[in-house]
C-alpha cells in the first residue's frame, strides 16, 4: 500500500504526495451555496451508496 501524506496546505490549494508523485490540488467553494459542505458530503455518500445497492 502506498503511503499518502499531506505536505502543505495554503489558501485554496493543497499538495499531496502519493508514492513518488506530487499532486497540487486547487479548490473553490461557492459562497452562495444553499447547502453546507457537510450536507454536500452526506448527499454524495447517500448517492454513491444507492448506486452500489443496484
Amino acid at each position: 500500500m502506498e503511503k499518502m501524506m499531506t505536505i502543505k496546505t495554503q489558501g485554496h490549494t493543497f499538495t499531496k504526495k502519493i508514492g513518488q508523485t506530487v499532486y497540487v490540488v486547487r479548490y473553490h467553494f461557492n459562497e452562495d451555496a444553499k447547502e453546507t459542505m457537510q450536507e454536500k458530503i452526506n448527499r454524495m455518500l447517500v448517492t454513491e451508496a444507492s448506486r452500489m445497492e443496484v
